[in-house]
């Protein structure tokens, strides 16, 4: 061969840290995993196969070597390169979701040339006409390793969406991004969203997805808002009275943005963003079967099935099922019963023109749930914070039996998808959204001695919400100055409502862990229409461009104007951003960035005086800087940053208020590394330093914020044993004290908590077999999560699942 072509993978994370004994091994392991890095890594390691699962690309028209290039850095494969085969060849690009092969495929299209895998890993470039050698194989070749999402290179992944500038590279994307990978989540056994992100120190849980009602998730100490921050497939999951209670189990990863994103995403608030990605057609079949207990007596069945039809593969499919039944960890009463099913079809009309097609519906009910305990001095009803109880462990029933959150919800997409120049592709979106919830769950209030009351409260409520979304992207220049471009609009609609048959009952008195039962009240009620309504519609239109100066360099511009109306006001704002990349070496990125967050005004909680009283929008600004790098067996990435948000509180009167601002600034680290070929570590910490300011009459500044612990620290790690193919795993989060109310009288105490687990693969005849054993808080630790300033849900005890899984 003339030339050889040698392209390699790339990924990053975040995370930060402090100074306990576990703090400063967790900071050891993210700086010395650098180290590692930094340093090359010393040790062979044999091609492992690339992640063949369908991702994003946006690779420009032009010379087929530089198109191949680009795609094989994106896709974490190796392709040899003979440049008497491409010489004069060109190719159209990609500009859409391709697995592995199916992308070869596209580029080399026309150009009578074929990609085969060579026998060590890695792709070969031959002529289409061409056969393997007379023994079956090719040509041997030395290659490096090609890495892949799972496993086998730590969990790391190359690109992920970004809302208004579409998909891109981690390590040059100019913010705090993290993907969690459909394996990970499968390995770690996730039960719930704040299972799967539990391994970021940068992601701090608010609630509990059996405990309480759904999953909150704080970033960067800010809570999330139920109705923009979570999103599917980068489109809007608009929640109500709790986030959206997403099956992580169909979904194929979960990007995390953290910080500001006002011009990516449209309105929201500033901590970040979560999206799940839904299962989706892939080139090669899946054919998987996957059962599970827990010790409680908790029953999972999910079934996967995928694949591709037709001439070229053209209709692709895939297929998910999953029923769920027993007793959850929370005894005397705890019981699940869910059943989920995601559809997601394409069709590959034309070479340039894509259709999809999913539907994603899910039925849950729990039953021995409360929304929140809020701690007060007298343990009646009352908002009024005071000195927290002691934890109580989380297998303890604190709302009554007959208590429970009953949701159903629907989610349809579609999206057409064209590339109607070499290096232009429209692209136009829609989603619709349904969530009705049936609930008649708890408010627990309790006093430092535990002493507490339960208030029940049957109110169901409605959300119906779509969302629109067209977007043109494109190149143009040259070599050295280029301009990607991204032209696009949003509309959204949503509709929420409460029921008018609103009822409450307090049920009576007792001591917190002591399964106090209750007469049942029989609140149930019945959907009669009408209530609260709260009609919203949000519109935007972005532009933004990534001006490349040669190899070296990015600058991002871009700019987004948004306008939200509802009953209460109608309001507009420009949410700009502003960033530069500069890679001093091609393993290496630096930048620095500016963002804004748009939010709508809060609405005053229930039980409060003020409740439901709408605020006005609120604008946020987030400035960040950072470097992110990577190499073949390792990716590590450091950010300062600072946001400053609107702040929200309760007054010791009991009125919901907005007033000041609280600053958040501080340091993530973050590493993941493939120590050799059977070693995974992966480490975050963050340190957080979150504080009021500018409160009316100063007397709240300089007051940490409800919520917002100073310090977090993450550790995992993976050892496959070298004689048999067993792994064993283990990892350690901890989360230091919070301050529980705005004033800082009081605080949570910190927790630390630790899992082990360990997966066994074989096979039955042909059909490969994983089995997974996962101890979670092996400890059984005791602790308390919180939601902002008055939100208290027990953390999860000590949980044992088991499964097995079936891969056809």
């Amino acid at each position: 061969m003339s030339s050889v072509t040698i392209v390699r993978t790339r990924r990053h994370q975040a995370g930060l840290p402090s100074l306990s004994p576990l703090s400063r091994a967790i900071i050891v392991a993210c700086l010395s995993i650098g180290a590692v890095g930094l340093g090359g890594t010393a040790y062979a390691q044999q091609a492992r196969p690339a992640d063949t699962s369908p991702q994003m690309y946006k690779i420009a028209a032009g010379t087929l070597d530089q198109a191949l290039n680009a795609f094989g850095a994106q896709a974490g494969i190796l392709i040899w390169i003979d440049a008497t085969r491409t010489q004069g060849k060109t190719t159209a690009g990609l500009n859409g979701q391709y697995g592995v092969e199916g992308g070869l495929a596209a580029l080399l299209a026309g150009s009578g040339l074929q990609a085969v895998k060579s026998e060590k890993g890695g792709y070969v470039l031959q002529d289409a006409s061409s056969s393997p050698t007379s023994n079956g194989t090719l040509p041997t070749v030395e290659v490096s390793a090609a890495a892949d999402s799972g496993e086998n290179n730590a969990y790391r992944t190359r690109s992920m969406n970004l809302g208004a500038l579409g998909a891109g590279s981690l390590r040059n994307t100019p913010y705090t991004v993290d993907v969690v990978t459909r394996e990970l989540i499968e390995n770690k056994q996730a039960h719930s969203l704040s299972d799967a992100v539990k391994g970021d120190a940068g992601i701090a849980s608010g609630s509990n997805y059996t405990n309480g009602t759904g999953d909150v998730l704080l970033i960067r100490g800010t809570l999330l808002s139920y109705r923009n921050n979570y999103k599917l497939d980068g489109m809007d999951l608009i929640g109500f009275l709790g986030a959206p209670q997403l099956p992580v189990e169909v979904m194929e990863n979960i990007e995390v943005l953290k910080g500001a994103g006002g011009f990516l995403y449209g309105f929201g608030t500033p901590g970040g963003i979560v999206s799940l990605s839904l299962k989706r057609p892939t080139d090669a079949p899946v054919r998987m079967l996957n059962t599970q207990i827990t010790d409680s007596g908790k029953v999972l069945v999910h079934g996967d099935l995928g694949g591709r039809l037709g001439e070229d593969g053209r209709f692709g499919y895939r297929i998910n099922l999953i029923n769920e039944q027993g007793n959850t960890y929370v005894k005397d009463g705890g019981k699940i019963d869910r059943q989920t099913a995601s559809l997601a079809f394409d069709w590959r009309l034309t070479r340039d023109v894509v259709l999809s097609v999913d539907a994603l519906h899910q039925e849950r009910r729990v039953d021995a749930v409360y929304y929140q305990l809020v701690p007060n001095a007298s343990g009646a009803v009352s908002n009024a914070i005071s000195a927290p109880p002691a934890a109580v462990d989380g297998s303890k029933r604190l709302a009554s039996p007959f208590a429970y959150s009953q949701v159903r919800s629907t989610s349809l997409g579609t999206s057409l998808s064209w590339q109607f120049a070499p290096e232009w592709n429209a692209k136009v979106s829609y989603r619709k959204w349904d969530q009705d919830m049936q609930s008649d769950h708890s408010f627990l209030y309790a006093n430092a001695a535990g002493t507490y009351s339960e208030m029940q409260i049957s109110l169901p409520s409605q959300v119906r919400s779509e969302q629109t979304q067209a977007m043109v992207t494109g190149s143009f220049g040259g070599d050295f100055l280029r301009n990607d471009v991204t032209l696009g609009v949003s509309y959204s609609g949503i509709y929420a409502q409460e029921s008018n048959d609103f009822k409450s009952a307090v049920l009576g008195t007792g001591v917190l862990g002591t399964n106090t039962n209750y007469a049942n009240p029989g609140l149930s009620t019945v959907w009669t229409g009408g209530g609260w309504r709260f009609p919203e519609q949000q519109k935007s239109a972005f532009i933004s461009d990534i001006v490349h100066f040669g190899s070296q360099m990015d600058l991002i511009g871009g700019l987004r104007h948004s306008s939200f109306r509802s009953t209460t006001y109608d309001k507009g704002a420009v949410t700009p951003t502003l960033a530069l990349v500069y890679r001093p070496v091609n393993w290496l990125s630096t930048y620095a960035s500016y963002v804004e967050a748009l939010e709508q005004g809060s609405v005053a909680p229930t039980g409060t005086i003020n409740a439901n009283e709408v605020f006005a929008p609120l604008k946020s600004k987030q400035t960040e800087i950072g470097v992110k790098a990577e190499l073949e067996n390792w990716s590590g990435s450091a950010a300062l940053f600072r946001m400053n948000q609107a702040l929200t509180y309760i007054t010791s009167g009991g009125v919901y208020t907005q007033d000041g601002q609280a600053r958040y600034q501080g340091l993530e680290l973050s590493s993941k590394l493939r120590l050799d070929r059977r070693w995974n570590i992966l480490a975050s910490a963050v340190f957080l330093d979150a504080r009021n300011t500018r409160t009316s009459g100063g007397t709240l500044d300089g007051k940490r914020t409800p919520g917002a612990s100073r310090q977090q620290y993450s550790l995992y790690s993976e050892y496959s044993l070298a004689d048999m193919p067993a792994t064993f795993t283990g990892g350690v989060r901890y989360v230091s004290a919070r301050a529980l109310d705005t004033a800082n009288n009081w605080e949570l105490p910190g927790y630390t908590v630790w899992d082990l687990g360990a997966r066994y693969v074989t096979h039955l005849g042909q059909t490969k077999t994983t089995l997974r054993l996962n101890l979670d808080n092996v400890a059984n630790k005791a602790y308390w999560l919180m939601a902002g300033s008055n939100r208290l849900i027990q953390g999860a005890p000590r949980t044992v699942s088991l499964s097995a899984q079936f891969d056809f």
